[in-house]
């Protein structure tokens, strides 16, 4: 009999403690889907050499650079691929997979117009200076990055804003860049956004 307190509250403990960690836990990943990831600063010259190197100058140039293994790229894929193709424009997919191999998204793109390189994720961070996906780079005809940034204004939001970044763009408005949700494709900033390696998780 004497034991029985005891034990209740040491369940009791436990229940606190799993209810404590499971909240915890949510909020990490919750906090995780909700915070933008960095991109390269539209100065930066590595960026604008290598897209430079890799599109036909003279025209409008859109850069999408998207991770295979990203639930948010994929959905930025599947809206490329709805959208009718935007006149005078080249679009350049850069495909970031873990081992550097194909995937049927590539076809796909390739399919609908779109050129396709596929990049591991760390000739991504020593090429471009990118380190998430999916983001947005605007090359102007002259060769200058004119917009590298998201393509929504909230998490997961079904509104794609990328046309309206061009069309502001090329009728000379200034396009505040939009935050980019989605996933790291370094180990560095995976580390760093997920430090416990929650992803496992999913």
């Amino acid at each position: 009999m004497t034991r029985s307190p005891r034990l209740r509250w040491l369940a009791i403990g436990g229940l606190v403690v799993w209810i404590a960690g499971g909240l915890a836990v949510g909020g990490l990943l919750l906090i995780k889907h909700l915070v933008a990831l960095p991109t390269p600063a539209i100065t930066d010259h590595t960026l604008r050499d290598a897209v430079a190197a890799s599109t036909p100058s003279g025209r409008w140039r859109a850069v999408h650079f998207m991770y295979r293994s990203c639930p948010c790229s994929r959905r930025t894929i599947d809206h490329l691929l709805h959208e009718p193709p935007l006149p005078d424009l080249h679009q350049l997919v850069v495909m970031v997979d873990d081992e550097g191999g194909p995937g049927p998204e590539d076809d796909r793109l390739r399919a609908a117009g779109f050129e396709v390189v596929i990049v591991t994720p760390d000739v991504l961070r020593a090429r471009y200076h990118v380190e998430a996906a999916p983001m947005l780079v605007f090359v102007s005809p002259d060769g200058e990055l004119a917009y590298v940034g998201g393509y929504n204004r909230h998490k997961q939001s079904p509104a794609y804003e990328d046309r309206e970044i061009l069309s502001n763009l090329r009728a000379h408005h200034e396009s505040r860049p939009l935050p980019v949700f989605g996933c790291a494709t370094s180990s560095r900033l995976a580390r760093i956004v997920d430090p416990l390696n929650l992803d496992r998780l999913r």
